[in-house]
């Protein structure tokens, strides 16, 4: 009779896990142990345009380095009931009085939702999804990480060197009274020297300008400045006006003071390019997201603020952060200035 077969043997061993594949339909779930483990794709759809992570600046590198994000929490119940434990993470929220590279984290993290399309947003609260929310910050969480890794650590300080001790009993060589005399001798004659070159400069100088006094090279030297000064071009920007709800709106002029801010040969870079603005642009409260300011002054009227966000989406304030102005512009009268809201 013969005998039944052997059974395969048990594996031995480490079993390889299978590789994980992000969902194409809704958010992964994100559990709190796996936070900043690994990079999650977003569902098809999530974003209005293609979205990359954001270029972080090297100042918040630089105090991350020193500073690592991490969120401190304590089990009560099991056996490891009164231990905490770290668990990396971002910072979504922080006081006005928090470090600039916090606050920085921040507002990059709040304008988010500006990228999103309406399947990433909650149609009765108007707020991003619990799972597109967790799995951001999870990638902006694995992002910084990554850059602070190529960073290099910051240098410790240099210590203070101190004195070599002398010897005990010797005594310090002190110069020769003859050599402190040739030498104090040799600066004399230096400063001789350099007192009439000096004074052969201020004769020559008096010369050159009442020469250059006469109308006849008073007028030369005008049209030659003239000629070789010429005007910075003007900015390129572009504006498009929308509503409330992000819709474009139809607009025949744009206000007249925006524009004449905007072609101010001074303004800086990000005041460029395609631009838009809420319609009617009224003095308000500055949004979270906005990362530039400059303070605008027409005529005798009052000074306010005009911001831009990292959307490039225009605001106008009464007033703003000191840290963020960047530049003043004293422009003449207008009469559409915006007015502040009652």
């Amino acid at each position: 009779m013969p005998l039944d077969p052997l059974p395969p043997p048990s594996p031995r061993g480490k079993v390889a896990s299978t590789k994980h594949c992000c969902l194409s339909t809704e958010p992964c779930p994100i559990r709190l142990s796996d936070v900043g483990k690994r990079f999650h794709s977003f569902p098809k759809g999530t974003f209005k345009a293609r979205f990359s992570p954001p270029i972080i600046p090297r100042y918040v590198l630089h105090y991350f380095a020193s500073h690592p994000p991490v969120w401190t929490w304590m089990t009560k119940d099991g056996p490891n009931k009164g231990k905490s434990f770290q668990v990396p993470t971002v910072p979504i929220v922080c006081e006005k009085t928090a470090p600039r590279a916090v606050r920085w984290l921040v507002v990059v993290f709040h304008s988010f939702k500006t990228h999103l399309n309406l399947v990433a947003i909650d149609a009765e609260t108007g707020k991003v999804r619990q799972g597109w929310l967790r799995l951001y910050q999870n990638n902006l969480c694995v992002h910084l990480q990554s850059q602070l890794k190529v960073v290099p650590p910051p240098s410790p300080p240099a210590k203070p060197q101190l004195p070599t001790p002398r010897p005990p009993g010797k005594a310090p060589v002190e110069a020769h009274p003859t050599t402190a005399n040739s030498q104090i001798a040799a600066l004399q004659a230096e400063i001789s020297a350099l007192r009439e070159s000096f004074y052969k400069y201020i004769a020559s100088h008096e010369t050159c300008c009442h020469r250059s006094n006469s109308p006849s090279n008073a007028s030369s030297e005008a049209d030659s400045k003239q000629g070789s000064t010429s005007s910075p071009p003007p900015p390129q920007f572009s504006l498009q006006r929308v509503n409330s709800d992000g819709s474009p709106a139809a607009v025949a002029n744009h206000p007249s003071w925006l524009v004449a801010a905007l072609r101010t040969p001074d303004i800086p870079n990000r005041f460029t390019g395609n631009l838009t603005y809420t319609s009617p642009l009224s003095l308000s409260p500055f949004p979270e997201n906005i990362i530039e300011v400059v303070k605008l002054k027409f005529g005798g009227a009052s000074p306010f603020y005009l911001g831009i966000s990292l959307s490039r989406h225009l605001a106008v304030a009464t007033i703003a952060e000191r840290g963020m102005v960047t530049k003043t512009f004293n422009l003449p009268p207008d009469p559409s200035v915006p007015k502040a809201r009652c």
